[in-house]
C-alpha cells in the first residue's frame, strides 16, 4: 500500500539492562550449543516494571523527542504478544491516559510478533482517512519472566528480550516519510504455534513456563512436513517485501538498512536474503539485535530508533522494516529519512 503525506515523526524505545547469555549457560539456564549457533551476545531484562509501564516509558521518550501537539492524537494503537500486567482490562486505555491523553480512539493489536507493524499499517490508513492535523501514537511491549515463559528454553533460535516502543505517526513532516507497506496473512501452518493440543480451561492449566518447542513438535508429529513449513515463510516473506517495494518504487540495491526481527542465526537463512536480495548481514541490524533479543512486536521500532540515534542512517537513505508473526503475517514498510535528529541514544 502507498501512503501519501505519513511521517514517522518520533520513535523511541525503552530496553531492559542487558545479560550476557554466557553468564545464562554458566549457570545452566541456556544450552551452550545453542549459544554458540544462535550467536547472541546478550539479552535485555526488565526488572520490576510491567509491560504497560514500559510502553509508556517509551512513549514518554517519544513524545519528548515529536514536536506533535497532544490534541492531534487520535489514535493509541497498543501491540504485544504475551501478558501486559493485569487480566480483563485495557492496556492501551492505560497508556493513552498516561501520555497524550484526549478523546482518541485507544485499541489493541494482537498479531504475535508482527503486531507493531499492523499497527503502523493501521494507524497510517486511520491517518489518511481524515482531514486536518492527526496524528498516532503506536506503542509496543512485552516481557518474558518466570514462571510463565523462559527466555532461554521456552523456544528454540529466538532468545526473547524484555523492551517496550513508541512511534508517533503524522502528517505534513517527520524524521522519515513513509512510502509502504504490506502486511499479507497465511494461516496454512497457524498450529505450528498451538501445538495441536485442546485449549486450556483457564490461563496457566496448560501449563508453565510456556513451551513452544513441544507445540512445534506435536505439530510435526501429527503429519505436517518442516520443508512445507519453511517453504511458506520464506515465499510469503518474500512476496511481502517485494509488494512493499513495488509500491514504494524502490529497488533492493536503493535501500540503505535492512531492520528484521532480531532471530537467531539457526532460524535466519542468511544466504537466501543474499541470494534473492543481495542483503548481506552488514546492511541489516543483527549486530545491535544480537545484544537486544527479540522484544516481541518491537523489533522493527527499536531498530529503526537504533539507526536514527546512531546517525547510521541519514536525509535520503531508504529504511525497510521487516516483520513475520506467529499464525502467520508477514509485513514490510519502506521509509525515506528526511532529517537527522538529535537524539540521545540511551534506552534505559
Amino acid at each position: 500500500m502507498k501512503w501519501n503525506d505519513i511521517y514517522v515523526s518520533a520513535s523511541a524505545a525503552w530496553l531492559g539492562r542487558p545479560e550476557d547469555v554466557d553468564v545464562a549457560v554458566a549457570e545452566g539456564r541456556y544450552d551452550a550449543e545453542e549459544r554458540r549457533d544462535d550467536d547472541y551476545l546478550s539479552v535485555r531484562v526488565a526488572g520490576e516494571e510491567t509491560p504497560a509501564d514500559m510502553a509508556v516509558a517509551a512513549a514518554k521518550r517519544v513524545l519528548a523527542r515529536s514536536s506533535v501537539p497532544h490534541e492531534d492524537f487520535h489514535l493509541v494503537a497498543h501491540a504485544s504478544v504475551g501478558f501486559q500486567g493485569l487480566d480483563h482490562w485495557a492496556p492501551p486505555s492505560y497508556i493513552q491516559q498516561r501520555t497524550v491523553g484526549g478523546n482518541g480512539s485507544a485499541l489493541e493489536v494482537k498479531q504475535a510478533s508482527n503486531g507493531g507493524m499492523a499497527a503502523i499499517e493501521l494507524a497510517a490508513a486511520y491517518l489518511s482517512a481524515r482531514t486536518g492535523p492527526a496524528a498516532a501514537l503506536v506503542t509496543t511491549a512485552d516481557k518474558y519472566h518466570l514462571p510463565v515463559f523462559d527466555r532461554y528454553r521456552s523456544d528454540k533460535g529466538m532468545l526473547r528480550g524484555d523492551g517496550a516502543t513508541a512511534v508517533v505517526l503524522s502528517r505534513g513532516s517527520g524524521v522519515a516519510r513513509l512510502l509502504s507497506t504490506a502486511v499479507i496473512g497465511d494461516a496454512a501452518h497457524e498450529g505450528v504455534y498451538r501445538g495441536g493440543q485442546g485449549f486450556a480451561d483457564h490461563i496457566g492449566s496448560e501449563g508453565w513456563p510456556v513451551d513452544l518447542r513441544s507445540r512445534l513438535k506435536t505439530y510435526l508429529q501429527s503429519g505436517a512436513d518442516v520443508r512445507e513449513i519453511v517453504h511458506l515463510l520464506t515465499v510469503r516473506q518474500q512476496e511481502v517485501m517485494q509488494t512493499a517495494l513495488a509500491d514504494a518504487g524502490v529497488k533492493v540495491e536503493d535501500v540503505a538498512r535492512f531492520v528484521f526481527p532480531n532471530a537467531g542465526r539457526t532460524v535466519v537463512d542468511w544466504g537466501f536474503r543474499k541470494r534473492e536480495f543481495g542483503i548481506d548481514e552488514p546492511r541489516t541490524t543483527w549486530e545491535w539485535g544480537r545484544g537486544v533479543g527479540h522484544i516481541g512486536a518491537g523489533d522493527q521500532a527499536a531498530g529503526l530508533s537504533h539507526l536514527l540515534e546512531t546517525k547510521a542512517v541519514g536525509p535520503g537513505d531508504v529504511v525497510v522494516l521487516s516483520g513475520v508473526g506467529a499464525g502467520f503475517t508477514f509485513s514490510c514498510a519502506v521509509l525515506e529519512i528526511a532529517e537527522q535528529p538529535e537524539w540521545d541514544s540511551s534506552t534505559e
